[in-house]
């Protein structure tokens, strides 16, 4: 079983953007959600993007005026994220979003891991270092927005669990999950059109199944009050700001 860096670096990095549909609208929509949560509005600082990946979120928040560490473990990734981001004020560091406190020397006003990111941890209680480390490094009244796929309030059965990612006349994306107990097998099968002939590879990895209740419980009890819970574009959705 791959890990989830191995199976982004070898399955899902030449393609990731292209998942998207459209990253440029992708970038517009995380915009208009910050603009929607009145970070438009809000004191501008330090902002981190944990599992960043080409700048869905790195880009629109630094739009906006903040300065932005984006970290990921994908460097093909980060890649992206600094041909998109031009003069923008973006730092961008390749390494396990578990380490991204050894790499900031200032409280941040902001820290997002949005996308799936969460679910890539290998555990709750990295989770959990996680959240502790969050809190640590925001700064009092510093916010925190996490979106993630709920794989724990139902499970599809039989032919539920093939889902259509993308596809074009060149490329098509499918993903087949397998429910266990703490975790769901992600299997991405890709296929791609070469000349006249279509090559198909296959990878898959664990993502983890968080309780978003679990979550918010374990935010309050580490001092950040959550201020929002709710599904958006299919994602859980949770905003949470430092108290003290």
């Amino acid at each position: 079983m791959n890990t989830a860096q191995d199976h982004y670096n070898q399955q899902l990095a030449a393609v990731y953007s292209w998942m998207s549909g459209n990253p440029e609208a992708a970038i517009e929509r995380n915009h208009a959600l910050f603009c929607q949560l009145a970070l438009d509005s809000a004191p501008r600082g330090l902002a981190i993007d944990l599992g960043a990946g080409s700048g869905f979120q790195s880009i629109p928040l630094a739009k906006l005026g903040f300065s932005v560490v984006a970290i990921d473990f994908c460097d093909a990734l980060l890649s992206e994220l600094r041909d998109r981001a031009k003069h923008l004020s973006i730092r961008t560091i390749h390494d396990n979003l578990l380490n991204f406190s050894q790499h900031i020397q200032e409280q941040a006003q902001l820290i997002v891991c949005m996308g799936d990111t969460l679910t890539h941890l290998e555990s709750l209680s990295a989770v959990d270092s996680l959240l502790l480390d969050i809190e640590r490094c925001l700064i009092e009244n510093g916010m925190l927005i996490l979106t993630f796929r709920d794989y724990v309030s139902a499970e599809l059965h039989g032919t539920q669990r093939f889902i259509p990612v993308q596809s074009d006349e060149f490329t098509i994306l499918t993903c087949f999950l397998e429910y266990q107990e703490n975790s769901v097998a992600v299997h991405d099968l890709l296929y791609q059109k070469q000349g006249d002939r279509w090559s198909f590879s296959a990878s898959y990895y664990q993502k983890l199944r968080v309780n978003k209740n679990w979550l918010c419980d374990r935010l309050s009890e580490i001092g950040l009050q959550v201020l929002q819970n709710e599904m958006i574009n299919g994602m859980v959705c949770i905003i949470a700001k430092k108290l003290y």
